[in-house]
């Protein structure tokens, strides 16, 4: 990449800007941070001229590389959970980028992993790293954010790293005991495919909260996603349970993208609907389901599990694939 690039992360509820500048040697430093909610603008061009115009005005970089939340074509991106389509042409021409790259915002958070420090995460279960000696080093990544991501990191000592992003986050939910199965089949009755992600997402907390009170068979105000947490962490005993429950389920997402890629040298959770579930990821019961897979749970054990807690890690992602 050149000197300096211009990053951004888009996803269906937050926008970040930054400019990174690439150092001699590891991290990539970022300036120029900027955060505002996607529902303050009508269009994405609206919310970039308006950081360029409190921020950099027009001494901006001349290429970019944007981070967005949904799937792409040879030109555009139509975010999945945002009614808008960014088109790489119409940008172009209007802030003058003589370089402009798309990617998919959870590979971007992925591809960040190998360039943060250790204190970017959190150590959920520190497994026995390196046991596992391949020369390609294989990481599962996945993520609870407004929707669920799932993507495999590959590191080469030749070629460096690749991201593999997937939809991974759509499999069908795998409940592993009776109250699990029947959460399930509340949900399945009402929206006929349950996948995990229709659980382990911001919109999944508030899906899970109703339907944990409707088998309990207690009615329940419409809560979001941020006041499910903070009832959890105020004893609320339903809110605890829809915590605790999708805590699960997302640990048991991510050991099956352990072993459905052989990821044995390592995984990471990521997400800002992740970090809240911190708490109850830590829990004997989370980490049971993360290492509970039959007749490779040994192996599981040793598989070493860290929570990304760094903010600003799919713009440093974003800055760190060019």
């Amino acid at each position: 990449m050149q000197n300096r690039v211009l990053v951004g992360d888009i996803g269906g509820t937050n926008i970040r800007f930054a400019v990174a500048q690439r150092r001699p040697s590891g991290l990539p430093s970022l300036s120029h941070i900027w955060r505002a909610p996607a529902n303050d603008f009508e269009k994405f061009s609206d919310a970039l001229a308006c950081f360029l115009d409190n921020t950099t005005g027009n001494d901006h970089p001349n290429q970019a590389v944007f981070a967005l939340a949904g799937p792409m074509d040879e030109d555009s991106v139509s975010l999945t959970n945002k009614d808008w389509t960014v088109r790489r042409s119409d940008l172009m021409s209007r802030f003058g980028f003589d370089h402009l790259v798309f990617m998919n915002d959870f590979a971007a958070m992925a591809r960040s992993i190998p360039e943060l420090p250790d204190d970017a995460f959190h150590m959920l279960q520190r497994g026995h790293q390196g046991e596992y000696l391949s020369p390609l080093k294989t990481l599962a990544v996945a993520g609870a954010g407004t929707g669920l991501g799932q993507a495999l990191l590959l590191g080469d000592a030749v070629k460096g790293w690749t991201v593999l992003p997937t939809e991974g986050g759509h499999q069908p939910f795998a409940p592993l005991d009776d109250y699990e199965r029947e959460i399930q089949a509340f949900l399945n009755a009402k929206y006929g495919y349950v996948s995990f992600e229709l659980i382990c997402s911001g919109r999944g907390l508030e899906i899970v909260h109703n339907a944990i009170s409707a088998v309990n068979g207690l009615s329940c105000a419409e809560l979001k996603a941020n006041d499910i947490t903070q009832r959890a962490n105020s004893g609320h005993k339903i809110a605890e349970d829809t915590c605790e429950f999708t805590a699960n389920a997302l640990m048991n997402f991510i050991g099956n993208t352990v072993l459905a890629s052989g990821s044995w040298q390592g995984a990471v959770l990521a997400g800002g609907v992740t970090q809240h579930l911190l708490p109850y990821l830590s829990r004997p019961s989370a980490i049971e389901r993360f290492t509970r897979k039959g007749k490779m749970q040994s192996r599981m054990e040793r598989v070493p599990l860290r929570l990304l807690i760094d903010s600003t890690a799919p713009l440093i992602g974003a800055a760190s694939s060019t």
